[in-house]
This record gives structure tokens, C-alpha cells and sequence, in this order.
């Protein structure tokens, strides 16, 4: 099969391109990129200046079965991450790689076995409590050379909270989590990680404070990286208001302020990239109290209007939705022939995804 994506905007982050031209597909390879190719028995798909990006990249989701799948296609997702409370899936279209669970049984007391094939290490939503562990984890994962990658909780702190501490919880009277919650367990990592060495990826950072010990812990040079979600750049704790059901999502919705340090974070480069903590709930679930309910929201179809809607530059907005999240995996990704054609084709206009393409199949 040949293919001819035809008059589209070409942005590669990791390459620097941005500007106009064609790419040309042969069996599920990219085969040509330039301002014009040889479309000779080419399928050809006119774009009118509609972007071609390389395939979304998601660090982490929950995945339970074909809907999640197509619900990442639709959004763009070339490549998904399941994190470790996943069914097992594979896909004809999608590249589905696995999170190893950090610990046996996700339970923090001892360090679990990593296949060789798992794109990182995770605990998941669960937070990983004790430092001794964290330690060895920290050593561990250096020598294999995978991603640590942790939610930032102190339970003790959390307590049965659902939103985040401020005006809302309190009027609303719902239980609130407060910023420490999350910041202290990134201030303790963050010291650990000085001492020990590694990689460290905090995944769904939601507060200004944990943004700012970030960038600081960049600034000395340690090796730490983050994202956030679509749903924590789009939403406060406002969104709460007369009790609705979308805002109930883990780690809780922030403050406007923690919104808007998160954008500014995400511009300036200490969030590294979008990952769309996709956790499909069953809808008798959600048929209890707010603070009953079970946390989640389908965030695939979220990630790229929540970028676009930052006024980001178009290849800043590009790469933290793929080339970001895939250097942190280790994954070769871009407009580069030769390599597996992995594509997501933007209208920016509209905010959304036009086309999918992978594994040969456009959608």
C-alpha cells in the first residue's frame, strides 16, 4: 500500500520541522518526507494545511478492553502505556506496552520483577509510602535502565479526601487533600533521587508547589521529568460545583491558581509532557455521593483540545503530546523515513484529530 499525506503542515519536534510538504507511507513505512514526493500509485490525502505530527504518546492509562483501544485511536494515540491496574490487550492497531508493577502486587513493601519488554516502572495510582523502598527502586531501576515513575501521595495526609483543599471543598463540605499531600512526597523523592542517582518521572503533578520543586530539582541538575493530565489543565475544583460527577478524578482537581501554574509549567518545560490518566468508570459507579464514587474520566479525546487550548507554540503543543513522552520512554519516534509510520493528522482550527494512522490503517 502507498499513501501521500499532501499539503499539510509538517511539525517534528525532535527534528525541528515545521513547514509545509508531503509524506509519503509504503507498507506501513514512512518511505519519503519533503516538499514533494513520488505519489506514482499513491492513495493521496489532501490536508489543506492540516497538521501531520508523529503519533500521540500516552505515559499512562488504565485499560480494560477494545473501547479504551478505540478511544485512543480517536483521540490520536499511536502508542499507549498501560499502567499496571490494566487487562491484558493487545491491539492490531495500537502499540500497547505495559508498566511493570514496581512492588509485588502494587503493595510498596518489596521491590517486584521487571520483564524485559516492560516500557517502565510503575506503582500506578497508588502511592509508594516507604523511603527504604523508594531507595532501591531508585537503584534498581538505573541498572535496568527503566523509568521510575510514581504518584505523589501521603496517605496520612490524603485521608478520605476527594477534592482538593480551598473554597469549594469547604462550601460543598466534601473532604479536601491539601497541597502537602502531594508536594511533601515530591520534596522527600526528590531528595532521595539526590542522593541516589537515576531517572524519576512523577506522573499527574496537580499542585503550583509541586511544579516549583520540580523545576528547582531541574535547575540542580537532578534527572526528573513529570506530566499532567488533560483534565488537570482544563478544570479546577470549581468544576465540583452542585456535586458533578466529572470533576470526581484522581489525584483531586486544584485550585485556579495550581491550573494555571501547571500551563505555565508545561510552557517554561518542567512538565514534560501530557499523559492522560484515561480510566474508564463502569456508570453504576458513579451512582453514589461524590465523594462516594469511584474516581476517573475518558481523557483520550481530552488531550488534544486541552493543549491546543494553551496558545502553546505549535511544535512546544506537538511535542509534549509525542516526542516528549516518547524519549522518555526510549521509543525512536518523528517524520523520518524509514521508520514505522506512526502519524496523527491535526486540524488545528477545530482542535481535533482528523486522522490515525498506524500499523498500516488509516482511521
Amino acid at each position: 500500500m502507498r499513501l501521500v499525506f499532501r499539503g499539510g503542515r509538517l511539525l517534528d519536534p525532535a527534528a525541528r520541522r515545521d513547514g509545509l510538504g508531503e509524506v509519503l507511507i509504503v507498507a506501513g513505512e514512512i518511505a519519503a518526507v519533503g516538499p514533494k514526493v513520488d505519489a506514482a500509485g499513491a492513495k493521496v490525502i489532501e490536508l489543506d494545511g492540516a497538521w501531520v505530527t508523529p503519533g500521540f504518546v500516552d505515559l499512562h492509562s488504565v485499560l480494560r478492553d477494545e473501547r479504551d483501544l478505540e478511544a485512543a485511536l480517536r483521540g490520536g494515540f499511536t502508542t499507549v502505556v498501560a499502567a499496571p491496574e490494566s487487562a491484558r490487550l493487545r491491539s492490531d492497531r495500537l502499540q500497547v506496552l505495559t508498566a511493570a508493577p514496581l512492588t509485588r502486587k502494587l503493595e510498596g513493601e518489596e521491590l517486584g520483577e521487571t520483564p524485559s519488554d516492560a516500557a517502565c516502572l510503575s506503582q500506578g495510582f497508588r502511592p509508594l509510602v516507604k523511603s527504604g523502598v523508594l531507595r532501591r527502586a531508585l537503584q534498581y531501576s538505573a541498572s535496568r535502565g527503566k523509568l521510575l515513575v510514581l504518584h505523589a501521595e501521603d496517605p496520612s495526609l490524603t485521608g478520605a479526601g476527594v477534592l482538593g483543599e480551598g473554597l469549594t471543598a469547604t462550601r460543598l463540605g466534601l473532604p479536601a487533600v491539601p497541597v502537602a499531600a502531594e508536594a511533601a512526597v515530591i520534596a522527600r523523592d526528590l531528595l532521595i533521587l539526590e542522593e541516589t542517582g537515576g531517572r524519576l518521572h512523577f506522573a499527574h503533578v496537580t499542585t503550583a508547589r509541586g511544579v516549583d520543586l520540580i523545576r528547582a530539582a531541574k535547575q540542580r541538575g537532578l534527572q526528573v521529568s513529570c506530566d499532567v493530565t488533560p483534565h488537570h489543565l482544563t478544570r479546577d475544583d470549581r468544576a465540583a460545583e452542585g456535586y458533578a460527577l466529572e470533576a470526581r478524578v484522581w489525584p483531586p482537581l486544584r485550585s485556579p491558581a495550581d491550573v494555571k501554574a501547571l500551563a505555565l509549567g508545561l510552557g517554561d518545560g518542567t512538565i514534560d509532557a501530557v499523559a492522560c490518566d484515561h480510566v474508564r468508570v463502569d456508570i453504576l459507579d458513579r451512582e453514589h455521593p461524590f465523594e462516594a464514587c469511584a474516581p476517573g474520566c475518558e481523557a483520550f479525546e481530552q488531550a488534544l483540545p486541552a493543549v491546543l487550548g494553551l496558545d502553546l507554540p505549535a511544535l512546544r503543543a506537538v511535542e509534549v503530546l509525542s516526542s516528549a513522552p516518547a524519549r522518555l520512554l526510549g521509543l525512536t519516534t518523528g517524520l523520518v523515513p524509514g521508520l514505522r509510520a506512526a502519524l496523527t493528522v491535526i486540524d488545528a482550527k477545530a482542535r481535533a484529530v482528523r486522522h490515525t494512522f498506524s500499523s498500516g490503517v488509516l482511521s
